[in-house]
């Protein structure tokens, strides 16, 4: 069975700015689907169009999601075929700026304090901008229906990516947060609206 996965236009159009902590995340679902009746699920692989990871990294991301799923009370099963929901996964990364603008001197008070300093105009001020460059890392979690192969959950977590080097175990562990994080809410309770949180 070959589930074509998201469109950029369509999934990827939620993608959050922002950053386990410090992560962003956003969740969206079709609420006319009983989550209920789901109870086995597969893992894809990443999806195409997404940045690419090592295999390493890509294993790691597919053990988080299924043990997050297995702690929710699903079973996971080997083929497409035989799972209610197939679960695909894509990460991707931005570079992004921010800019700050400091103003010094004594310009700016209009005539000044109380006029002592005579027109703001004659006063000395400057300003400086710095720009700020950082890249955000996303990762877009989407649940399909494997009866209709559609979309039924999505969720994503954004968060400001660190150079720091992290051992095997720190990797796997912050995989493990993010997911759970991602996935915190699932599957949703009948009723309830998408939501976002940091």
């Amino acid at each position: 069975m070959r589930l074509s996965l998201w469109s950029v236009s369509g999934v990827l159009a939620i993608l959050l700015s922002g950053c386990g902590s410090g992560i962003s995340v956003r969740s969206d679902w079709d609420p006319g689907v009983n989550f209920s009746a789901f109870n086995t699920f597969v893992v894809l692989d990443e999806a195409s169009g997404g940045a690419g990871l090592d295999q390493i990294t890509q294993n790691r991301i597919k053990s988080a999601i299924t043990s997050t799923l297995q702690a929710k009370g699903w079973r996971q099963v080997s083929d497409a075929k035989d799972a209610d929901a197939a679960v695909g996964w894509q990460v991707t990364t931005e570079q992004r700026s921010s800019f700050q603008t400091v103003n010094t001197g004594w310009g700016g008070y209009g005539y000044g304090w109380g006029g002592w300093y005579g027109r703001s105009g004659m006063g000395m001020t400057t300003s400086r901008t710095t720009e700020t460059r950082y890249e955000v890392g996303t990762l877009v979690i989407g649940i399909f229906d494997t009866s209709t192969e559609q979309l039924i959950y999505t969720s994503t977590g954004s968060k400001t990516l660190s150079d720091r080097q992290a051992s095997p175990e720190e990797s796997q562990k912050r995989i493990n947060e993010a997911v759970a994080k991602i996935l915190e809410d699932f599957p949703p309770a009948p009723g309830s609206a998408s939501d976002s949180s940091d």
